[in-house]
């Protein structure tokens, strides 16, 4: 078995040296390639949810190195979803290196890519090695616990992880064409994106999706990754037998994105129609959700571990095309898709996110901490009509005074301007030109 598995990555090994890399969208500040001549001896761990383009950031890196005079047979690539080599577990990856060095006896340590490596179980020992060994090793995975317990104990301390989203509003524009020259918003392009922000509204940042102009086909697509995640991520991966079950939960979280998810409520709501379940057992749906990152759960925020965990938590979705595709309930939450778009925008910048509520009850949608500063913001998509504008700047000075934070920001559809109001700032900034601001 074991020659035939050498023979089965000579092949793959094979291929990849004969085959020319695809055509890329390059993207912009996913990975640090100074560590590409660094002496520091690190795991890269690329994660990100399926489809979002983790492996052609990696292949990205390759052209990079190539470009550092690298020979394509310096590097071992293989995808651990290639049905061709699965399945495996830990101890068949040696062959993998074998094969590489019986097709390159004279080469010393190439760099190895390791594509979607969670499928491969006890892969942490062998990639382990590889670093104690000085290969220069970099691994993707598909779900958050290769950035959490996973990694955290099983490279101990050993790896750098980068995490890839589906495209920025800023990537979006830039696939369209448009050059973001200094002080754009003042110029003709203005008008140009407004167009585009309006399609990324709708259709989210799935690179797929962006390449896609037909809507029937994007929702054909969209309805595809929907079922993978459902069935290979989360049915087979975590052998959930009561699919109805999670296939309700999931749609419901759809439905609801942007809002307080309470699981109680929920429990209660499920058995009403006769399903049998704890919340335990959405508790652990929860979680997987997590794990796969087909959505967020974002806490409360408060000093107390126990008011964070018992308070209700507010759902975001990876992509608001997911939602704004599948449930056509898109006329209708606006407010909410706009929401949703403003957490991804800040969760590329940090993990640290929360919702605020008051001591009056006033809740403001993100309490943010960026470097060492907390910052506030609302989501507010029309603040023209002047009773639900004066409602969330309430909330929003409120939460500045009880945080004694000096500055907070209103992002909506369309105004900008800044108002004071006693010691505080407000600034008021359309959602277009807050999403294209670069990352501080």
């Amino acid at each position: 078995m074991a020659g035939e598995m050498k023979e089965r990555f000579k092949m793959v090994i094979r291929e990849f040296h004969e085959m020319e890399l695809p055509d890329l969208v390059e993207r912009k500040g996913l990975f640090d390639y100074s560590l590409l001549n660094s002496r520091l001896n690190k795991v890269v761990t690329i994660i990100g949810p399926r489809r979002a383009g983790k492996t052609f950031l990696l292949y990205q890196i390759i052209r990079e190195l190539l470009k550092i005079k690298l020979d394509i047979s310096d590097i071992i690539y293989i995808n651990f979803e290639d049905e061709r080599i699965m399945p495996l577990v830990g101890s068949n990856l040696q062959d993998m290196l074998d094969a590489y060095f019986e097709l390159h006896d004279k080469k010393a340590k190439p760099y190895i890519f390791l594509d979607e490596i969670q499928n491969v179980s006890g892969w942490d020992r062998f990639v382990r090695r590889l670093n104690d060994r000085g290969f220069r090793t970099f691994i993707t995975g598909s779900n958050s616990r290769m950035l959490g317990r996973e990694i955290a104990t099983s490279l101990r301390g050993r790896t750098l992880t980068f995490e890839v989203f589906p495209f920025s509003f800023r990537e979006f524009v830039e696939v369209r064409g448009i050059k973001l020259e200094k002080d754009f918003a003042y110029t003709k392009t203005r008008h140009r994106i407004g167009q585009i922000y309006e399609e990324y509204f709708f259709s989210g940042g799935y690179p797929e999706i962006t390449l896609t102009e037909d809507n029937t086909l994007k929702g054909r697509i969209l309805q595809d990754y929907f079922n993978t995640i459902f069935y290979r991520d989360l049915v087979e991966r975590y052998g959930i037998k009561n699919t109805e079950l999670l296939k309700q939960w999931l749609n419901l979280l759809i439905m609801n994105h942007s809002s307080l998810i309470s699981f109680s409520k929920v429990e209660n709501d499920f058995k009403s129609r006769g399903m049998k379940l704890s919340r335990a057992t959405l508790s652990y749906f929860a979680r997987y959700v997590e794990d796969t990152l087909f959505g967020f759960f974002v806490e409360m925020y408060s000093e107390s571990t126990r008011k964070r965990q018992v308070n209700p938590k507010k759902f975001y979705l990876i992509d608001v095309g997911m939602h704004n595709y599948l449930t056509f309930k898109f006329a209708e939450n606006r407010g909410r898709t706009l929401e949703n778009l403003v957490f991804l925008e800040l969760r590329r910048r940090t993990p640290s996110i929360f919702y605020y509520k008051s001591g009056g009850g006033h809740e403001i949608d993100f309490l943010v901490k960026e470097k060492k500063s907390w910052n506030l913001i609302q989501v507010c998509y029309d603040i023209g009509q002047i009773d639900v504008f004066t409602r969330e700047k309430r909330a929003l000075l409120t939460g500045l005074q009880e945080l004694k934070i000096h500055s907070g920001t209103i992002i909506n559809e369309h105004e900008k301007r800044t108002e004071t109001v006693g010691n505080y700032s407000l600034e008021i900034v359309p959602a277009w030109e807050w999403l294209l601001r670069r990352r501080q």
